[in-house]
């Protein structure tokens, strides 16, 4: 054995051993941390780990978050005359937002749900019933519409009615992603944003696709206030018609009006505000950088 040999040898014999990282050493490290999970009445569990949220412990993952899976309930529904359509998360990633997709809201009208759930039931081996997610968000409906799993896959999907959402769930209100899935068209959605007073989701739509003062004068109905109406519709819908008046959002009472909280939405400064201590002057918006292009023109697999 020459130096240079004997030199290398002795240079590698402290180095630890290469681990390689496949599915089935994941899945083992995951089983091993779940079984060293503590427990009892004063601990406390993120509900990330809750079934409800990651599924079961066998379950695989989707591949480009369950777009291919998704088309099969949009098939199934549109095969039998229910339109529908993407809102929430998935909609705002359509709409080149940041936002991270826990799970698929599809839209249907609202005098379809119970038919709409009906055909996903009749499908057992490819769907199962399940219970909210503990991740739900604050104030939200999800819980009072059918929710669903895919069997052994970690992916849920609730059937959401057009109502919670103010959003006509009709053929010419919809647009398709290069996947072939329906999403509300732009116009319709920022409509519904606004008219319910949803102003994370439409800060986050504005800064998605830059939309501006002028886009909103030619594509949106700007007179008036917020749909108060339909606010109160909700407060009834989630505490029932008894409900107190601090449940019903102070909004209702003074409807602000829709063309001031439109162009306060879209200007340069709140643009600018939003971006926060990242601000680039190289971005319009926190997801805008300047020269860019309509994110729903690039081809996107989890879209």
């Amino acid at each position: 054995m020459d130096t240079t040999q004997a030199d290398t040898e002795d240079e590698f014999a402290n180095c630890k051993p290469v681990v390689i990282i496949t599915n089935e050493y994941l899945e083992a490290r995951i089983k091993k941390m779940t079984a060293l999970q503590p427990t009892g009445p004063d601990v406390w569990v993120s509900p990330l780990s809750d079934e409800s949220v990651r599924g079961y412990e066998t379950d695989k993952q989707p591949t480009n978050g369950g777009v291919q899976n998704i088309y099969k309930v949009v098939k199934i529904l549109e095969d039998a005359g229910v339109s529908c359509c993407m809102v929430g998360e998935p909609a705002l990633i359509y709409y080149g937002t940041g936002r991270v997709k826990m799970e698929w809201y599809v839209c249907v009208p609202a005098e379809l749900v119970e038919k709409a759930a009906d055909l996903i039931r009749a499908h057992p081996d490819v769907f199962e019933p399940f219970r909210p997610s503990k991740m739900s968000r604050n104030r939200g409906m999800e819980h009072l519409y059918p929710r669903f799993k895919f069997v052994g896959i970690s992916l849920f999907f609730i059937l959401m009615s057009s109502r919670a959402f103010n959003l006509p769930c009709q053929p010419d209100k919809i647009e398709y992603s290069s996947n072939g899935i329906p999403y509300p068209q732009l116009a319709a959605y920022a409509q519904s944003l606004l008219d319910t007073y949803n102003l994370v989701d439409l800060d986050d739509l504005v800064d998605g696709m830059n939309l501006t003062l002028e886009w909103g004068e030619e594509n949106l109905d700007l007179e008036g206030t917020m749909d108060a109406e339909w606010g109160r519709w909700k407060a009834y819908a989630l505490h029932g018609h008894d409900a107190d008046a601090d449940r019903i959002p102070q909004w209702c009472s003074r409807p602000p009006k829709r063309r001031d909280t439109w162009a306060k939405t879209v200007s340069a400064e709140s643009k600018k505000n939003r971006q926060g201590f990242k601000y680039s002057p190289v971005y319009e918006t926190r997801f805008w950088r300047r020269g860019r292009k309509d994110p729903r023109l690039r081809p996107r697999a989890n879209c």
